[in-house]
């Protein structure tokens, strides 16, 4: 334990970090975050914590424990991993950050969402969470906080083929502002049909374009122009029911509504 202006707690196995947090009031978990504005004034980091930092590939998916860190995820190359979200991990700080920053710090990062989220979102990533008694698994789409008591123990990350992969991070490359966002399109089609589609932003404003998605599958290709421009302004109404009541840089809806068009393009 060290102590400076905050106390740090630190555990070996999931067994003590559970321990440490039903003795320590206010504790707080904490590891390899690329975003935390302000430290909590008791933390405990996860970093030593083996079984958290497991990665396990199977035939349709991929597990991932949140302290997995991202340059091992960058490692697994991609036949192994999504292209969008081997895309999405490239895209976070520079290599000497990915080597400490880990999939569930960036995930669990409070106030806007990070790098990964929208691809993420996209890919149908699901969430498990563990206490010492229970187990529970939210879809990523549903996550709105790590529920009392439980700890993230892992992400589950589809591994689908896509016939097209449109990956996009906003704002500047190294930091984070308020015109820091993802953008994620993934898109499916068979015998000029769309089977498959999935639409996803993240920043200060984040969902998944259910709607537009709904809207798409089974649509005849190619898409003309026509039917993009409606489809853009579909995407761009989702938008905006997103964002009400939310504080946002306007050139987050235009890069939006670009690289919406662009993506829908695509399918010409």
């Amino acid at each position: 334990m060290q102590k400076t202006e905050h106390t740090f707690f630190f555990a070996k196995t999931i067994p003590e970090l559970f321990y440490q947090l039903k003795s320590v009031s206010g504790l707080q978990v904490v590891g390899g975050c690329t975003r935390i504005e302000n430290m909590p004034e008791k933390a405990i980091s996860i970093r030593g914590i083996q079984d958290l930092a497991i990665m396990t590939k199977h035939e349709r998916y991929l597990d991932c424990g949140p302290g997995v860190v991202l340059s091992d995820i960058l490692a697994l190359g991609r036949t192994r991993v999504p292209e969008i979200f081997l895309d999405a991990v490239q895209s976070v700080a520079n290599p000497m950050v990915r080597n400490i920053a880990t999939i569930g710090g960036n995930i669990c990062a409070p106030g806007k969402k990070l790098s990964l989220y929208a691809s993420l979102l996209a890919l149908d990533a699901r969430l498990e969470f563990r206490n010492p008694v229970d187990t529970m698994y939210i879809p990523l789409l549903s996550f709105d906080g790590i529920p009392k008591g439980f700890i993230l123990s892992n992400i589950r990350i589809p591994l689908n083929d896509w016939d097209i992969s449109v990956f996009r991070r906003l704002g500047p490359d190294h930091k984070i502002t308020d015109t820091s966002a993802s953008f994620a399109f993934l898109a499916d089609n068979d015998k000029s049909m769309i089977t498959n589609i999935k639409l996803a932003f993240a920043g200060t404003v984040t969902f998944r374009s259910l709607e537009l998605e709904n809207r798409l599958i089974g649509t005849r290709l190619p898409l003309t122009t026509r039917d993009i421009s409606i489809l853009v302004e579909a995407a761009v109404r989702q938008f905006d029911k997103a964002a009400e009541g939310i504080t946002y840089n306007p050139i987050l809806r235009r890069q939006f509504l670009n690289l919406t068009r662009y993506s829908l393009e695509q399918l010409t």
